[in-house]
């Protein structure tokens, strides 16, 4: 995962597969596995920094991308958690 100066937090497919081994894994709720890997990565995200979020997995080769969705629906919900006033957005 990767925070940009303009506030655009990219997150790649082994992000998401690491969010995925610690609910499998661990039993960990999506939301606090979130929070983990920003703890494991060393990243912040303050109040109002997340502006929108760029998921890098578009192509529909990728086994994410039949997930996409509920994954997307998951991870706004997890980095609301982190910073109340994201508002969902997402760059394409």
């Amino acid at each position: 995962m990767q925070l940009t100066e303009q506030g655009i937090l990219h997150i790649k497919e082994d992000d998401i597969s690491s969010l995925y081994c610690y609910r499998d894994l661990d039993g960990m709720a999506f939301d606090a596995s979130l929070l983990f890997e920003l703890q494991l990565q060393g990243l912040t995200l303050p109040q109002g920094s997340v502006r929108a979020i760029q998921f890098d997995f578009e192509a529909e080769e990728s086994p994410l991308y039949e997930e996409r969705e509920r994954l997307v629906a998951e991870v706004q919900s997890a980095v609301r958690t982190v910073d109340a006033q994201y508002d969902g957005s997402i760059v394409k």
